[in-house]
């Protein structure tokens, strides 16, 4: 059966150890944040731009939990789970007991259940699909299907059973008191090789590995620069519209 795979930049992952305090730090700087819901031991909230583009803060709902992923990643538990099976399972196992920052690229496709791995995606093989879905506060429940590459620093992706606008909120959500419109661009530390229409993935050797800065831009001319501890390890360039296009 032939395949195709029609790809978009979906969101970026950003693993925190405490959600309330991700939540006001990102609303100082002038972003609406979205409570998103549970999904079993994690909760998380959602950075929605106008241009279906988000940044999921996400954390384990039980600090306890939190220091026991740790520990077991310390041990070399989680290694050995990952030597022993790569499955989507190990890599959201390394979510959760990994440091703070951005961990995680997601692209939105069509049609992922038929993809075998024998069909070419640059190379990638990818685990098999697993269904998810997780509750809002609101009560209307979401369901998606996910598969990851089966080499960590690779992405995973995403495709919607319910309705787009039930996982990426619309209205006013969207609307950031910084201006802020969506993300433009992600220059990534580990190469990429995939054909994305809506945002410019770009390889950037002078990042580590599995690293990546991300660039929002902004209808209102602002320009910063948003990373360091105190911000989870980020490396995110708020940038005017107006320079942003002159980039392309």
């Amino acid at each position: 059966m032939p395949w195709r795979l029609l790809l978009l930049l979906d969101h970026l992952v950003l693993f925190v150890d405490d959600l309330t305090t991700a939540i006001a730090r990102f609303e100082s700087k002038g972003f609406t944040v979205t409570p998103g819901g549970t999904n079993g031991p994690t909760h998380n909230a959602l950075i929605v731009f106008a241009n279906d583009t988000y940044i999921e803060l996400i954390a384990l709902r039980s600090s306890r939990a939190r220091m026991i992923m740790r520990a077991l990643r310390g041990l070399g538990m989680l290694a050995l789970r990952r030597w022993l099976k790569r499955d989507l399972q190990t890599r959201l196992l390394d979510w959760m007991s990994g440091p703070q920052g951005l961990i995680d690229l997601c692209f939105r496709g069509t049609e992922l259940t038929e993809i075998n791995n024998s069909s070419p995606l640059s190379g990638m093989i990818l685990t098999d699909p697993v269904q998810f879905k997780r509750h809002r506060p609101d009560g209307l429940v979401v369901q998606w299907t996910l598969r990851g590459a089966n080499k960590r620093r690779q992405p995973f992706f995403i495709q919607d059973a319910t309705p787009i606008d039930y996982r990426i909120p619309a209205g006013d959500v969207r609307i950031h008191p910084n201006g802020a419109l969506g993300i433009s661009e992600v220059r990534a530390g580990e190469l990429i090789e995939l054909s994305v229409s809506n945002v410019k993935i770009t390889h950037d050797p002078t990042l580590q590995p599995g690293s990546v800065s991300v660039a929002i831009v902004n209808e209102l001319n602002a320009t910063d620069h948003i990373h360091g501890p105190d911000f989870f390890n980020v490396d995110i360039h708020l940038l005017p519209k107006s320079l942003d296009q002159q980039k392309t």
